[in-house]
């Protein structure tokens, strides 16, 4: 029997209570899982390893989630993004939706789905 390889995520969160209980969610249901607290680490560890799905706080030390995804559509990292935020202005949306990604997600909300 072959085992099935587990899918790499990346959680980009600064909110420990809530990056903790993401992370312990999705390793229970499978998933490979590293944690970054900052902008400038999401980066560094999109270089050194491939992932299946980053998901992303906006508002993070260091390096806020804008420029992350600018930095990822610049250096060209192949990589799913799902962003997920406690609120959402309209001028956010917006802009996010000139940096092409997959999904909005609005805190907590995310927790609940899994």
């Amino acid at each position: 029997m072959v085992k099935k390889k587990s899918k790499k995520i990346l959680v980009a969160e600064d909110e420990k209570s809530y990056s903790r209980a993401l992370v312990l969610k999705l390793k229970n249901n499978g998933f490979e899982v590293d944690l970054a607290e900052n902008g400038e680490d999401v980066l560094k560890m999109l270089k050194k390893k491939k992932y299946d799905l980053l998901l992303l706080d906006l508002i993070m030390p260091k390096m806020n989630g804008f420029s992350v995804l600018e930095s990822i559509n610049k250096n060209k990292i192949k990589t799913k993004v799902i962003v997920s935020s406690i609120y959402l202005k309209q001028k956010m949306r917006k802009r996010l939706k000139n940096l092409v990604l997959m999904v909005i997600l609005l805190k907590p909300t995310f927790l609940l789905l899994m």
